[in-house]
């Protein structure tokens, strides 16, 4: 059963990076990828999201070289709207969200939802824990995941800038630092 106190914990992959604010949305980045779970706050599993996105532009070759994903990878996948109310669901009043860098992942859904006017429909987490954030007094600068992880265990994780293996990896990343109290829920 869904409660407040759940976790979600997602990441995106991008057509590429956000612009400055006063970029028009059009030339903002899309989501070629989303995925999402959401645990209870004892790190149980409730629920999942994951999904391509089709982009309605091409996806660059530099972005294909980092994340593998391309537009044959996403030639029959659903748009952003197609999977709304999935996503709108696993958000359902929660108030908890965690990522790697999460505002920026945020971000990308608030692009998504705005172009279809429905950035005010959407249950925006009111706690927002970053790792990236929480991480920084570890090496007093802004740690990559793959550097996050292997500060915290010992080794990197395979197939980085993949939305289901970057989730996998912050869920262990984040669970290891509230263990170790760097984290307060």
């Amino acid at each position: 059963m869904k409660s407040s106190s759940d976790i979600i914990i997602f990441d995106t992959e991008t057509t590429g990076l956000d612009g400055p604010v006063a970029t028009k949305i059009e030339s903002q980045p899309y989501i070629t990828e989303l995925y999402a779970v959401r645990l209870t706050k004892d790190f149980k599993f409730i629920d999942e999201v994951e999904t391509m996105i089709k982009p309605p532009i091409p996806i660059s070759e530099e972005i294909t070289k980092i994340t593998g994903i391309s537009d044959e990878s996403v030639k029959d996948a659903p748009n952003f709207i197609q999977v709304y109310d999935e996503i709108y669901d696993l958000f359902e009043c929660c108030q908890n969200v965690v990522g790697h860098n999460v505002m920026f992942d945020l971000r990308m859904i608030k692009f998504e939802l705005f172009r279809y006017d429905k950035e005010y429909c959407f249950n925006w987490p009111k706690n927002r824990i970053c790792t990236v954030e929480a991480s920084k007094h570890y090496k007093n600068k802004r740690l990559r995941l793959q550097q996050l992880h292997e500060l915290l265990f010992g080794n990197e994780f395979q197939n980085a800038h993949r939305a289901r293996n970057d989730v996998e990896a912050t869920a262990r990343c984040f669970m290891e630092m509230v263990k170790r109290g760097d984290i307060v829920l």
